[in-house]
């Protein structure tokens, strides 16, 4: 293994690509059923050099502790969900491996399994969270609806896969992780060694959508019992298929909205009820609730509000993170229910948008807005660039001349706004706050340091970009240092939100620091900048400090089968200062095209079994060469930069749905489309 520590991020390749020799490959052993008592397992005699680990053998903790749970490292009394690791086998020779895993025989006294989700008893709540003001009583209109997001699958470049090497007394771990720092202290925690014996040296990530916060820990785990068993260069490679069966999705959510409007269309309140599939074990369930809760009420004015949020366990494997960590499903609804409210109200859809939007002043968060939500600026920019008023009004004359009830109008578009918050994810978990150390070295190179490493180019550019602009040095003397444990400070998960938002401010900081000193002080200088909550941050509104979006997707029904075809997306953002315009626009754009995957293809159905391998090859992904024209525009400001990775994933579905709605003239309050197949066709009448 060649790959050396501290090399620069932009080098690091992907673990397909490095070369072993003397390895020892690691296989999983799984549950065969998705719930039931172990009640024997039969092993084939192993040859020499090869190792059939369990949960005996593991010398320190039985669990990875993540967030507000325990998941279990191995488990060989109890199974949960099909495909839960029970034991490992380890040896040379790759074929052998599998071979001897398919030879164990597990005799299991099965158990019902519980799929069921939107109703369930307390015992299976994981997490609860109230956000209540005022009563939900009588109003003039009242609207409702229920509304469905399916799972879905993070599909990264490469599938997850950990390797392990004893080295000089320590183990090194190399893993395709969004938090390194995890990682290393699941490893050590279950090893029962220092934390500093293990070092974890992250390769790029790819553009996982938070995919890769903590199921990397439990390979590295299972890698590392390996390589310490056998005292060996230890692999874990997942193939397509079993990080498609195994590993975590988007957790799946059932939201019921209840609005009630006075005699002008303005809210008077709002009632929702939030459930989500987490799985076995609920990862991130508290931070699921806490931030979908607050997404319910997005950045519109409501003073009378009962939003209850909870996240349930069952027998599908782990779910939970995925971009947006809640916020997606729940901003889906609402745009939706908005979509249902102004129809509700004859008004249009965009006007109903704007008079209800939050103003200076509105206290619908809790604490008191400081400025008006930009709604008009947004809007009246997106509204000119897709022609939306002029198409939304030809479309309507089509939809309500459609005499012909058997057929759909077929021609629709829709509109979306929503918030990115500022991050709070993770807050309530013991991750470390942001960090990032950087170094102004003798020869004015930079080095940027901070375990929250961009997965893409565009936001690696970024950084560059802030570097060289404010230190005045050429962009190629900013490097950003491959995050290993042992090199850069302990700065918790490297979320999208965390990545984009607070890494980018602490880095212009720190730059801004570096400039200061340069000409006081002899090189190299160091400066580390730690992200700190204010003591207020508690009593502010969330908004505060908020990117906003709003897009416009049009589309049109094909005359045969009455697929969708998506014509065109328009997006328009205010985030603040954007220094390199033309790689958030190749990032944004990127997004909107992954965003029409869970619209269109990315169907998958658990509410009654896990995923099998048919549902494997069923999946179908976005390709990104076949997606529509999308145009995105910026509002640049002087404003501090603020997150983008959300947004796409929360406009994208909204406005596709909003568009499909009036194209068939009934509401479509489900993604993806396929899932529809377990109700009435959406296409009858």
């Amino acid at each position: 293994m060649k790959q050396a520590a501290g090399t620069e991020l932009s080098k690091i390749v992907r673990l397909d690509d490095f070369q072993f020799e003397n390895i020892v490959h690691v296989a999983i052993l799984r549950s065969p059923v998705p719930r039931g008592v172990i009640e024997k397992i039969e092993v084939p005699k192993m040859a020499k050099g090869y190792y059939y680990l369990s949960e005996k053998d593991i010398p320190g903790s039985k669990t990875i502790d993540i967030s507000d749970t325990k998941v279990p490292v191995l488990d060989s009394k109890r199974v949960h969900y099909k495909g839960q690791a029970i034991a490992i086998i380890a040896g040379p020779d790759r074929a052998s491996v599998s071979d001897a895993v398919r030879q164990c025989n597990i005799a299991i006294t099965e158990e019902a399994p519980d799929y069921n989700f939107e109703y369930c008893n307390s015992s299976r709540i994981k997490s609860t969270e109230k956000f209540i003001s005022g009563n939900c009583g009588r109003a003039h209109r009242i609207v409702e609806g229920e509304y469905y997001m399916g799972p879905q699958d993070h599909y990264y470049p490469e599938a997850q896969a950990a390797i392990a090497i004893p080295e000089k007394g320590k183990l090194v771990v190399y893993s395709s992780t969004q938090w390194p720092f995890l990682v290393r202290d699941s490893v050590a925690a279950v090893l029962r060694t220092n934390k500093e014996n293990v070092v974890v040296r992250p390769i790029q990530a790819g553009h996982h959508l938070d995919g890769k916060l903590w199921y990397p820990a439990l390979l590295a785990c299972h890698a590392g019992m390996a390589a310490q068993a056998a005292n060996s260069l230890a692999m874990l490679r997942y193939s397509r298929i079993e990080d498609f069966l195994y590993t975590s999705k988007r957790a799946p959510a059932r939201i019921s909205m209840r609005a009630g409007l006075n005699e002008k269309g303005k809210l008077d309140f709002l009632e929702a009820r939030i459930m989500f599939n987490t799985g076995y074990k609920s990862p991130f369930a508290s931070i699921l609730t806490a931030r979908s809760s607050r997404a319910a009420l997005s950045s519109y004015s409501c003073k009378n509000f009962s939003i209850t949020s909870r996240a349930v366990e069952s027998n599908l494997p782990p779910m939970g993170a995925f971009t947006g960590f809640g916020s997606v499903p729940t901003q889906f609804a609402l745009e939706r229910l908005a979509e249902e409210c102004s129809t509700a109200c004859d008004m249009d859809p965009s006007e109903w948008r704007a008079i209800n939007m939050a103003t200076k002043g509105d206290k619908s968060q809790g604490a008191q807005l400081k400025r008006t939500i930009p709604y008009r600026q947004i809007t009246d920019r997106l509204l000119a660039i897709s022609d939306y008023p002029r198409k939304r009004s030809s479309f309507e004359l089509i939809r309500k001349g459609n005499s012909n009830l058997a057929s759909a109008p077929g021609f629709g578009i829709g509109l979306a706004f929503v918030p990115q918050m500022a991050p709070s994810i993770l807050e309530r978990s013991k991750a470390e706050a942001p960090a990032v150390e950087l170094s102004l070295a003798k020869d004015s190179s930079l080095y940027i340091k901070t375990s929250l490493a961009p997965e893409s180019k565009a936001t690696l550019e970024i950084w560059k970009a802030y570097g060289s602009s404010i230190l005045g040095i050429k962009p190629e003397k900013v490097i950003i240092t491959n995050p290993d444990t042992d090199m850069v400070p302990d700065t918790g998960p490297n979320t999208m939100s965390r990545r984009s938002t607070v890494a980018t401010k602490l880095i212009i900081s720190a730059c801004e620091s570096l400039a200061a000193k340069r000409f006081r002080e002899a090189l190299p200088i160091t400066v580390k900048k730690i992200y700190r909550k204010s003591g207020k941050t508690k009593t502010e509104n969330p908004l505060e400090g908020a990117s906003f979006g709003a897009a416009v997707a049009e589309l049109e029904l094909d005359s045969i089968d009455l697929a969708p075809i998506v014509k065109g997306i328009w997006i328009v953002v205010k985030a603040g200062h954007i220094l390199s315009t033309e790689a958030a626009m190749r990032s944004l754009k990127h997004d909107a095209a992954q965003a029409l995957g869970l619209c269109l293809g990315e169907c998958l159905d658990l509410s009654g079994a896990s995923a099998t391998e048919n549902d494997f090859w069923r999946y179908k992904l976005p390709k990104i060469m076949e997606a529509p024209p999308i145009v995105v525009d910026f509002l640049d400001d002087d404003d501090d930069p603020k997150g983008l990775g959300d947004l796409a994933y929360s406009l994208i579905p909204a406005a596709f749905a909003n568009a499909l709605s009036q194209a068939l003239d009934k509401p479509w309050n489900m993604l993806p489309m396929g899932l529809a197949e377990r109700y009435k066709n959406p296409y009858e009448h």
